[in-house]
């Protein structure tokens, strides 16, 4: 798919030069010559990078490029320059601008910026649907996931594993130390299991209660990089009481 760029810049021989050089290698470019212009087209389609100057006639950059991040925060934002100072670079990065680029602009400089911003944007929006696609399956699975980070605080729990242990969302953040059996009473349970940090086979527990019987299968591994750094726990738990009472 052919990649879009804007340039949104008040002076039109930049307009110009940006438009051949980079429609040359194969973007397709629109130009805006003013906010409102640039706001508008923004609205209407997104670009998978924007060329900002720093000075948009009686507009300051700086503000055109907060406007821009809140519609488009993955968006990279590469702004054009007369006066590179580093002050002006500085605070240009501060706002989300991912690099700058001095005017007079040169094709190869300006071709090399723009290869660098639409690969980072490539990893932005691949992450960004691998999060999107895990969410959904963390949400829709039926074993319960709880995920811990390397302090042992919950970070993550999904709507099964908060039926299964008869908790909610307000564990979220809390360590398995803080937790009480009113917070997530079966969960608790399991605080020496979890706090192992190792990786486990599935382990079957059968819990009985004055008004609650439950068996469980429960596996905990420990999250780890690929350099093998340790970023925290993820528990995988199902219900097995409705399959082991229909065999009684």
């Amino acid at each position: 798919m052919v990649q879009k760029i804007l340039v949104v810049d008040d002076e039109e021989n930049i307009r110009f030069t940006f438009d051949a050089f980079l429609s040359d290698a194969g973007y397709q470019v629109a130009t805006a010559a003013s906010l409102t212009e640039c706001m508008k087209m923004l609205e209407n389609e997104r670009f998978d990078l924007l060329f900002l100057d720093i000075l948009l006639g009686r507009d300051n950059g700086l503000e055109v490029l907060r406007r821009v991040k809140e519609i488009d925060p993955n968006c990279p934002v590469v702004m054009i320059t007369g006066a590179p100072q580093v002050e002006t670079a500085a605070e240009a990065v501060r706002c989300g601008a991912f690099d700058y680029i001095p005017k007079p602009v040169r094709q190869q400089e300006l071709l090399r910026v723009a290869v660098t911003a639409l690969e980072h944007k490539l990893v932005i929006d691949q992450k960004e649907t691998f999060r999107l696609r895990m969410e959904a399956v963390f949400r829709c699975v039926n074993d319960g996931i709880v995920i811990f980070n390397q302090e042992l605080q919950v970070v993550e729990i999904n709507a099964a594993a908060q039926r299964i242990f008869g908790s909610n969302a307000a564990v979220l953040g809390k360590s398995l130390t803080e937790l009480t059996e009113a917070d997530c009473g079966y969960l608790k349970r399991f605080e020496q299991l979890i706090a192992a940090r190792g990786e486990t086979e599935i382990y079957r527990y059968e819990l009985n209660a004055a008004a609650d019987h439950r068996i469980l299968s429960l596996s905990v591994t420990a999250l780890t990089t690929l350099s093998g750094k340790e970023q925290g726990l993820v528990m995988i738990v199902r219900d097995e009481t409705t399959v082991a009472d229909s065999r009684v």
